[in-house]
């Protein structure tokens, strides 16, 4: 059970594929797509959910390993793995699933080259044009029920971090027990760029590790 879980570990950690990050800035950093990347990407997360017997899920991918459940995001309603209200929910499926059966611990991943954008603003802001109270009040429901999903699970959740980590995919990271980050990762909290209060209890768990100065 132990190697089975390093050989996905390590896996998830050395992908080749390459991120197109640039623009850095005082306030934010931002993508730029490149094409050629692109094709290779999509055959990656063609090839992950082939392996799959069972096709459960749309935004992620959930392999039962010898010991633990592999839980990989591999979004298709959302770009770069980012986190909408249905993406979340299946996250909560299968943690809600991984809780109740023979699961020793969790390993929580991404396919491509991105970790998660955290949340899918374009998605959050399309729904705004109708009722904006009815929506936001729906939206921060769903962000409260998928925290408190970590926050509630009792058993280990290690994290492989293959890339950007951004807003609520950088703050989940702190209710998790082990993160592992390779060499291409990065974390950023752009809150205050985007006008945003800080999530996934940031404001609490990152001056803990990090010190009220940082």
């Amino acid at each position: 059970g132990t190697s089975t879980f390093m050989e996905a570990l390590a896996a998830n950690g050395t992908t080749n594929i390459q991120t197109s990050v640039t623009g850095v800035t005082a306030t934010k950093r931002r993508f730029i797509d490149d094409r050629r990347d692109q094709p290779f990407d999509k055959r990656l997360r063609f090839s992950v959910r082939q392996t799959e017997s069972a096709y459960r899920y749309r935004d992620i991918v959930v392999r039962k390993q010898d010991g633990f459940t592999h839980i990989l995001l591999s979004t298709k309603s959302s770009e770069n793995n980012s986190l909408n209200p249905e993406v979340m929910k299946e996250v909560q499926s299968a943690l809600n699933t991984a809780a109740a059966d023979d699961s020793k611990l969790v390993l929580f991943s991404a396919v491509g080259s991105i970790f998660c954008c955290g949340l899918d603003f374009i998605y959050f802001i399309r729904r705004l044009t109708d009722d904006r109270k009815k929506e936001s009040t729906k939206m921060a429901e769903a962000i409260r029920n998928f925290v408190n999903t970590f926050i509630q699970f009792k058993k280990p959740i290690i994290v492989a971090v293959n890339g950007p980590a951004i807003g609520l995919g950088a703050s989940i990271l702190p209710l998790c027990d082990v993160v592992w980050a390779n060499e291409k990762a990065w974390f950023q909290t752009p809150y205050t760029t985007f006008g945003q209060s800080p999530d996934g209890c940031s404001s609490l768990t990152f001056p803990r590790i990090m010190g009220l100065a940082s």
